[in-house]
């Protein structure tokens, strides 16, 4: 059988038709995809590295306050130390009337307990909900307050999960004079690590021109930082005689 000319030509372009048709299909539509696939990673990689530019113009700004918020906690950690035993508060108590011209007769222990902590963003929002739940006219006649932090970065709605504070109740029986009783108010509030008056409850001694009375104090620790807790310094001191009887021959 005899093929003509014309029908081999026909053939060909069939042929060609369909390599292009499968081209088309198979290379041409699957570039199509990865090509749209690799715009919009293009646009997404664009935006990303927009915003890398912008923090790398401000790298010397984050680097800034990361070191003034490290600072800041450093120096917040250093008021409080990692445990209170009833030695610390016994030696804390003698430096006190040392220091203060203070007679302390005696001390009372109380029972310790977590300072809980809730963000300030958290108490912001509960504010505004108990605020808002009131009525309007006394809403109106009442005071916002604003508090101004020391702090050289914001730390509103941080939560500190591994870190737990505790107070440690002290009630002390003082004896100063008023003078002196100024001086122990300054002292206490003036140490390093954070202490805090609770109340006092005093009278005058006409006589003798002493204060008497008692105060009550909150010592804190902190649970949860690097620091290791240390034991407080007690001096030598002379306890009890070689024989209760005295010079025995």
């Amino acid at each position: 059988m005899k093929v003509k000319k014309s029908e081999i030509q026909l053939l060909i372009a069939v042929i060609g038709v369909l390599i292009a048709v499968c081209t088309y299909f198979l290379v041409y539509s699957s570039f199509n995809e990865k090509s749209d696939a690799l715009e919009a990673q293009n646009v997404t990689l664009s935006s990303q590295v927009a915003t890398l530019e912008i923090l790398d113009q401000r790298k010397a700004d984050y680097i800034e306050a990361t070191g003034k918020m490290q600072s800041y906690i450093t120096n917040f950690e250093n008021r409080f130390p990692a445990d209170i035993l009833p030695e610390d508060s016994i030696m804390m108590v003698k430096t006190l009337e040392d220091y203060t011209r203070t007679e302390v007769a005696n001390i009372a222990f109380g029972s310790e307990a977590e300072v809980v902590y809730t963000p300030a963003a958290d108490a912001a929002t509960t504010t505004a909900d108990a605020t808002a739940a009131t009525d309007t006219t006394t809403t109106d006649a009442a005071a916002t307050t604003t508090t101004a932090s020391t702090s050289p970065v914001s730390t509103d709605g941080t939560a500190y999960a591994d870190t737990h504070m505790y107070e440690v109740p002290l009630s002390i029986s003082i004896s100063c004079t008023y003078d002196d009783f100024k001086g122990l108010v300054r002292y206490i509030y003036n140490q390093q690590e954070r202490e805090s008056i609770q109340g006092v409850s005093i009278s005058y001694n006409e006589t003798d021109g002493m204060l008497a009375g008692n105060m009550t104090m909150n010592t804190y620790y902190l649970l949860g930082t690097d620091k290791v807790y240390s034991s407080p310094y007690i001096p030598d001191m002379q306890m009890g005689v070689d024989t209760i009887f005295g010079n025995v021959e």
